[in-house]
């Protein structure tokens, strides 16, 4: 409404029987900042409901929300109520930041840690000049190759559970009450998964079924 406002407040000082209903110039000036600052917000909402927005990037612009809004602090800080595992969290995001943890965060993440790599067998009859100078160029830290690329589909929100749920409540409508739990699993399974499969996977299952019979 204050959007729709601003838009329209110029064609609307024409009309005389509304004119000294109209805010004074000095509420108007408060009103196009707050809707500034709600456009704003408003683009970060949208950001947020993106599939492919990650942990780091979510950080980035609460941080960002927070140096601009302090009292947004308390609900969107690192350390809120709502962050069930905060050393978790600051460890995922260090990793997708390119930055190094600390030994309780490394501790967090263990479990997505790769395997090391075997270690090269160094060349025989080397120098210990030659031997120290390629010990010194070897990175001292290799998170980006240290753990997985699974960290990067952490899901930031609940988006996906929101949606899941909202459309299993559009399928479980009264005709189809009787239908098996089984069968109800599958299909919301079969609708998540929409870009996993096409009308050929159904033809490729219905020829295998039918070698199988023969």
């Amino acid at each position: 409404m204050l959007t729709r406002y601003v838009k329209i407040r110029d064609a609307i000082k024409m009309v005389a029987a509304i004119e000294d209903l109209l805010p004074r110039p000095s509420t108007h000036r408060q009103i196009v900042q707050l809707v500034n600052k709600l456009e704003d917000l408003d683009s970060i909402r949208v950001k947020l409901q993106s599939e492919d927005c990650t942990l780091g990037e979510v950080r980035r612009l609460f941080d960002t929300v927070m140096a601009k809004y302090p009292a947004t602090s308390h609900h969107h800080g690192a350390s809120a109520r709502i962050v069930h595992l905060p050393v978790f969290e600051d460890a995922v995001v260090k990793l997708l930041s390119d930055c190094e943890i600390i030994q309780e965060e490394e501790e967090s993440v263990a479990c997505f840690a790769l395997p090391a790599p075997p270690p090269n067998e160094a060349p025989r009859n080397v120098d210990f000049a030659t031997k120290t100078l390629r010990q010194a160029k070897r990175p001292r830290h290799g998170a980006e190759n240290k753990y997985i690329d699974l960290l990067r589909l952490i899901p930031p929100t609940s988006n996906r559970c929101d949606r899941l749920f909202f459309q299993c409540k559009l399928v479980l409508n009264p005709l189809r009450a009787s239908l098996l739990p089984a069968n109800f699993e599958m299909l919301m399974f079969l609708r998540a998964n929409r870009g996993l499969w096409d009308f050929t996977s159904l033809f490729r299952i219905s020829d295998s079924g039918c070698q199988g019979e023969e």
